[in-house]
């Protein structure tokens, strides 16, 4: 696939369409990094958090609270849309809204769209779950 993708770009800088050339060879080399994200929190002692998005379009968020040493794993899917991850939860046993919600001015772009659906920016450096900084990670 990423061979395509080579000559794909080849060929559109050949044609003089170097805009057009420049931003598919970007979400060329976006996509291919997309299997290696991933947001962990650092240790803090309140709890420990991990968001992993899967090259399968799948992902994994994994809660865990220091005070009660319940761990909670919440699933779904996730897409990219105009330079946005949207990640859409199954069966969410909490309400996205906590989860994502913070007053501190870390989470002005994350935008929760519905009650099992966010969206973020493809090159957010970190985000803020359950009011817990989580730096993004590269795998």
């Amino acid at each position: 696939m990423g061979l395509f993708r080579f000559f794909k770009y080849r060929y559109l800088v050949k044609n003089r369409k170097r805009h057009y050339a420049s931003l598919a060879l970007s979400l060329a080399l976006a996509h291919a990094s997309f299997g290696a994200v991933k947001y962990r929190s650092i240790g803090n002692g309140i709890a420990d958090i991990s968001l992993a998005l899967n090259e399968n379009q799948k992902f994994v968020l994994d809660l865990q609270k220091a005070e009660d040493q319940k761990k909670m794993i919440l699933k779904g899917n996730w897409t990219v849309e105009e330079d946005s991850f949207v990640l859409k939860f199954k069966r969410s046993k909490r309400h996205v809204r906590d989860l994502f919600g913070s007053n501190s001015g870390f989470n002005k772009s994350v935008r929760v769209e519905d009650e099992k659906t966010i969206r973020f920016p493809l090159g957010k450096a970190g985000l803020t779950i359950l009011g817990i900084y989580c730096p993004k990670e590269l795998v």
